[in-house]
């Protein structure tokens, strides 16, 4: 096997970044690895197995210890050199290791276009074409079904149609029509593509959003075990209670009637837009429920946006993921007593809410609270956008603004952002006064937006800047290198990320076991030989080697990921690009508390203003299938 490996190794670009990464090879860092490879070259594959070779670079001790480690690896190390062999890049190289680990080798033999969920299509085509597979196999066809359906995902999507299925398979096939059409029956024979309305979906968003679907429609119609002992509430009661109470504010009908939804239904919507008072119905949803003998269960997706509804309301609130990792090991009991209440629920994936309803049992109640004016989720599906319409789901839509002071305070800005309009704005930011500012610029610098951070009072966790995109000049990675060269200078940084000590960071993946999700914010606390420690709201977590990949500098965000977090200052960069539409800028402004500064020009912005939001044209199936059932395809 050891001379197997030195034949066919090609490059030290990923062995090398394997003995670093991996945390079986503990003490060999970059460093190492490389005068390995240095020393050795091709032979470092057989010679990794050799104590007294080894030693002409390590100690006696450290030799032992690497060789001992890699006979463990052998089987990974097969694959690394079979990657090395076909040419693939290093993180791929990495992704498929932490997949498969050592049966990763005897499975891309057998079937290379398993690594469809690691790696775009032509990587996987071309080593699946070079390992002999011929074009016309049908595991190639289906594999470009499924390829043209994940593409479909990663736009947001679950649906699409026959014939645009068709002709995505035929470019990633070179083949005419005819072909791909044989491909897409294929994909149906084998359950790849599922047919719904003239149109085909993945296997696994057709199985979420008919799991969705069907659920909902179970807590809408068929009563539950459980509603046999939940005590239910009369409308003369809870209107009583409500007269009653002291909000600090009067609550409108609006408000009531989400009230009495929380309190009444097994499932139900409350929808509305920034300052209209969706804190003061979680508030007065949470003691409703605690005065008529109810459990209230409050969560957002971000850990921002949990500990702003606990501070709101004075209940407790976590994450989703947290929640989720409490119902799984039966530490947070729910029954028909219990609601469970999403906040923020304009960034609920089906992903996201297909665990939910998983997790959720028989007469369980939910809750959603969002604002679909806002950016759609992250990942694929829509669920408030779609199910906020459905006239069989009780819901509200919340209209008065209560929280808006001066003509261009923030609430009264973004609500003429979300109807299309800009209002007049000041050409100048205050650190002071707050409210929302347009500074003019033609094309946004990094320098530019470094002033205006500078005049606000300079960079602090309250402060943060939120982009559109992350390339361009001032785009997230742009903005995050420079004011990288500018805050860590003299602190402790790591030794070949460009991370330091006191740095606010973002964690780009979903953990539940850590409780994290992809866009949890925190701040590096230290930095000792190559592992960092970070603060995500009170969750000390240790990073080292291949998790470091996980995670950035967060200087700088993305409006996506900023959904669901508030700044005291925000700094928006108006940059021109496809993806600036008016629930973007809407969404941007709406993250600030105090201030938000736009830096760009105001054609730009106007023209981002007068485009439909994105959310609007995403495709699924969650609303047909509430509509028509979901029967077995």
């Amino acid at each position: 096997m050891l001379e197997q490996l030195g034949r066919h190794a090609r490059s030290g670009d990923t062995i090398v970044r394997h003995l670093a990464e991996d945390p079986a090879f503990e003490g060999i860092g970059y460093a190492t690895a490389a005068k390995l490879w240095e020393a050795f070259g091709e032979r470092l594959y057989a010679l990794l197995g050799d104590v007294a070779s080894l030693t002409a670079v390590l100690n006696e001790d450290r030799a032992e210890r690497l060789v001992l480690a890699w006979k463990e690896k052998l089987a990974e190390g097969d694959v690394v050199v079979w990657l090395d062999e076909h040419g693939f890049e290093k993180r791929l190289a990495k992704k498929i290791i932490r997949l498969w680990g050592a049966e990763a080798a005897a499975k891309l033999r057998e079937q290379p276009y398993a690594m469809m969920a690691l790696a775009d299509w032509p990587i996987v085509d071309a080593a699946g074409r070079k390992m002999g597979i011929a074009a016309d196999d049908p595991r190639r066809l289906v594999a470009a079904v499924e390829a043209a359906l994940y593409a479909r995902l990663d736009q947001h999507h679950t649906w699409i149609g026959e014939r645009d299925l068709v002709a995505a398979a035929g470019r990633l096939l070179k083949c005419a029509p005819a072909r791909a059409g044989e491909a897409v029956a294929a994909a149906v024979a084998q359950r790849a593509a599922i047919p719904i309305a003239g149109g085909f979906q993945a296997a696994g968003a057709h199985m979420m959003e008919r799991y969705v679907a069907d659920r909902i429609r179970e807590m809408l119609t068929e009563p539950a075990m459980g509603d046999l002992i939940a005590r239910e509430v009369s409308d003369a009661e809870l209107a009583a209670w409500l007269d009653r109470q002291d909000m600090g504010v009067a609550l409108d009908d609006e408000q009531r009637e989400a009230v009495r939804i929380a309190v009444q239904e097994r499932f139900g919507i409350v929808r509305g837009g920034a300052g209209v008072g969706k804190t003061t119905v979680l508030r007065a949803v949470a003691r409703a429920c605690a005065a008529f003998g109810r459990s209230t269960h409050m969560m957002a997706l971000a850990g921002r946006a949990a500990v702003r509804i606990g501070e709101a309301t004075g209940f407790p609130a976590s994450t989703i993921a947290a929640f989720l990792k409490g119902v799984e090991a039966r530490k947070i009991p729910l029954g028909p007593e219990s609601l469970v209440v999403v906040d923020e629920a304009s960034m609920l994936d089906l992903p996201t809410m297909y665990r939910i309803l998983r997790a959720l049992p028989d007469g369980c109640r939910l809750l959603l609270v969002g604002d679909p004016g806002q950016l759609p989720p992250i990942q694929f599906g829509l669920v408030l956008h779609a199910l906020g319409e459905r006239p069989e789901i009780p819901s509200v839509v919340l209209t008065r603004v209560y929280r808006q002071t001066e003509a261009t305070g923030i609430p009264a800005v973004a609500g003429a952002v979300r109807s299309g309009r800009l209002p007049s704005l000041p050409d100048k930011a205050c650190a002071s006064s707050g409210g929302v500012a347009l500074i003019p610029a033609g094309e946004v610098t990094t320098d530019q937006i470094v002033d205006v951070v500078a005049g606000l009072g300079g960079f602090s966790e309250d402060l943060r800047i939120v982009c559109a995109v992350k390339a361009g000049p001032a785009g997230t990675e742009a903005l995050n290198a420079r004011f990288h060269d500018i805050f860590a200078v003299g602190r402790r940084r790591h030794p070949t990320r460009r991370l330091a000590e006191g740095e606010p960071v973002m964690f780009l993946k979903n953990d539940y076991q850590a409780g994290l999700r992809n866009g949890s914010l925190g701040r590096i606390t230290s930095i000792e030989e190559g592992r960092v420690a970070v603060d995500f709201d009170g969750t000390e977590v240790e990073l080292s080697g291949y998790g470091l990949d996980d995670l950035t500098l967060a200087y700088a965000i993305t409006v996506h990921k900023a959904q669901g977090s508030s700044f005291r200052k925000v700094v928006i960069p108006v940059q021109k690009t496809r993806l600036l539409d008016r629930s973007l800028i809407y969404t941007a402004i709406s993250r600030a508390k105090d201030s938000a500064v736009l830096v760009g020009a105001s054609e730009v912005l106007q023209q981002s203003l007068e485009r439909d939001a994105h959310a609007g044209r995403r495709e699924t199936a969650l609303a047909l299938l509430m509509e028509i059932g979901s029967p077995e395809s």
